[in-house]
């Protein structure tokens, strides 16, 4: 069975490679296409902006892998139907379950490398990719908005107007306020940086209000020190869906702990987590697929239908998410609610299968 198990995971991790291949290569010249506009300004010529479009692939392969899981399963189980090997396995006495347990076991090493891109090298990669285009172009990292970036650390208020590299912030102001909502103090500094576990506010105005004056000083530096690190920083700069789980789960408690609205972001800490188990709940909806109604057709409906349901589940998994926090739902309930309605499909579909 050992050798079964291996015919079968070598001819879906192939197909799978190859689906994987073709999507890659149409995301990178579609990203190299609108980068091309961008190509002259500063330093940023066409090598910087190849490998600006090479470091967001593993980002886009996260993203698009529960739809790749179910087209490779489905091309790699259809061409062994297709040449009557499964017939021939099944002739032999070998159940269905029995190849779905080595579907399975392909399924288990995908979800692992997908939880390995998806924590750990695309977030990194991409925000690399960030901040090499923001040198060559010389911009900013990320703004916010257009009144700049805000945040909250207990009863200060901070406003950001830019973030760069190499942990600086420009245009920095900080609100502070007593329990009664009273302001008591107002710092604005040119910049700030971060250093020796502390913000280093540079060329600052102190001002302090008083009950009936204000007293204003200039700084030429003076220590900031707070929970809001250059990391949670960063990651109010980054959409959310472009995160790691672990900063997502940072920041989910420091808006817990600062009385903060993050749903949004722990929305997509729950996606993330469930993200492994959607691209193997996929890959296992090939096997019904196969051996049910699909067992006679061609290639070309395979990939049809193949398609159709990951995109489908693409954007129902998205538009979803965004459902319940309109609707003030829990984000672990958008998260996981398309993953459970893909092995609700698939158990359907088995129960059929004969």
């Amino acid at each position: 069975m050992k050798i079964l198990d291996r015919y079968i995971g070598r001819a879906v991790l192939f197909q799978t490679g190859v689906v994987l291949a073709v999507l890659i290569a149409l995301y990178f010249f579609s990203n190299l296409v609108g980068e091309l506009d961008y190509v002259g300004r500063g330093h940023y010529t066409l090598p910087v902006a190849l490998g600006y479009c090479a470091m967001l692939l593993p980002r886009e392969a996260y993203q698009l892998f529960p739809m790749v899981a179910l087209l490779g399963g489905m091309l790699g189980l259809g061409g062994l139907a297709s040449s009557n090997e499964l017939t021939i396995v099944r002739a032999a006495g070998v159940s269905v379950r029995r190849i779905m347990f080595a579907v399975m076991k392909t399924a288990l090493l995908l979800v692992l490398l997908v939880a390995i891109v998806g924590e750990f090298v695309a977030p990194r990669l991409e925000q690399a990719a960030r901040i090499m285009r923001a040198r060559a172009m010389s911009q900013n990292i990320s703004v916010n908005a257009q009144e700049g970036l805000w945040a909250r650390d207990g009863d200060t208020y901070v406003n950001i107007e830019r973030l760069l590299p190499d942990d600086v912030a420009r245009g920095v102001m900080l609100y502070v306020f007593n329990d009664q909502h009273r302001l008591l103090q107002m710092v604005s500094a040119r910049q700030a940086i971060y250093q020796a576990g502390s913000w280093v506010l540079q060329h600052a105005t102190k001002s302090v209000l008083h009950d009936d004056s204000v007293t204003t000083a200039d700084v030429a530096e003076e220590r900031w020190h707070t929970d809001l690190k250059p990391e949670v920083l960063n990651v109010v700069a980054l959409p959310p869906d472009k995160l790691s789980v672990q900063e997502l789960a940072g920041y989910v408690a420091y808006t817990r702990a600062n009385g903060l609205d993050g749903s949004i972001y722990a929305l997509y800490l729950w996606t993330g987590i469930f993200a492994p188990l959607a691209t193997a709940g996929m890959m296992l909806l090939a096997v019904p697929f196969i051996f049910g109604s699909l067992r006679s057709v061609g290639i070309g409906l395979r990939i049809t239908v193949g398609g159709l349901l990951g995109i489908g589940f693409y954007l129902f998994n998205a538009g979803f998410g965004r459902v319940a926090l309109v609707y003030h739902l829990s984000p672990f309930l958008g998260a996981v609610l398309p993953t459970l309605m893909v092995f609700g499909l698939w158990w359907l579909l088995m129960r059929r299968v004969q």
